[in-house]
C-alpha cells in the first residue's frame, strides 16, 4: 500500500514538472509569425515575434496593459532586439487564427522566438538572447528597457 503511494506521489510530481517546464505554446521562429502569451504580473497580454520583414523592425516583443511612465491612451511597450522603445496605440491581433495564448506565471523562464522571458513576483523581463537588448516590465507597470 505505501509503495502504491509513493508511486502515486512520484507520478503526479512529474506531471507537475512537465507542465511547469513546457513551453506555453509552439513558437514558428519564421519571418512573419510571433507567439502571444498572457502574462500573469503584471497582468497583460504580449506578442514575441520573429524577425518580421514588415513593418521593419526585426525581432520584438510587444506587451499591451497599462503603464505608469506613459498616458492612458499609450497601451503599448514594444522593444526590438537592437534596444529600440517606444510606447504606442494599438491593439494585439487576436482576430485571426493562431494558437492559444501561453500563460506566464511568476517563477517561470521560457525561450520563445529567440527572447529568453523571465516571470518573477517582481514582473517580467525580457532579453533577446543575442543582443542582450530587452525590457523589464515591473508588477507596478514601470518599464525599464535596456
Amino acid at each position: 500500500m505505501r509503495r502504491h503511494l509513493e508511486r502515486k506521489i512520484a507520478l503526479a510530481a512529474l506531471g507537475v514538472v512537465a507542465v511547469v517546464c513546457a513551453a506555453p505554446v509552439i513558437a514558428d521562429p519564421s519571418p512573419g509569425h510571433d507567439t502571444k502569451l498572457k502574462i500573469q504580473t503584471p497582468p497583460m497580454l504580449c506578442e514575441i515575434g520573429s524577425d518580421d520583414d514588415t513593418p521593419g523592425v526585426g525581432p520584438n516583443v510587444v506587451c499591451q496593459g497599462s503603464f505608469a511612465q506613459t498616458s492612458s491612451d499609450n497601451d503599448q511597450a514594444l522593444v526590438t532586439a537592437s534596444g529600440q522603445f517606444s510606447y504606442r496605440t494599438a491593439n494585439i491581433g487576436v482576430g485571426y487564427d493562431h494558437p492559444p495564448f501561453g500563460t506566464v506565471l511568476p517563477g517561470q523562464t521560457f525561450n520563445v522566438q529567440g527572447w529568453t522571458i523571465e516571470a518573477g513576483g517582481d514582473g517580467v523581463r525580457f532579453t533577446h538572447v543575442a543582443t542582450g537588448h530587452g525590457m523589464l516590465i515591473g508588477a507596478d507597470t514601470t518599464v525599464n528597457p535596456f
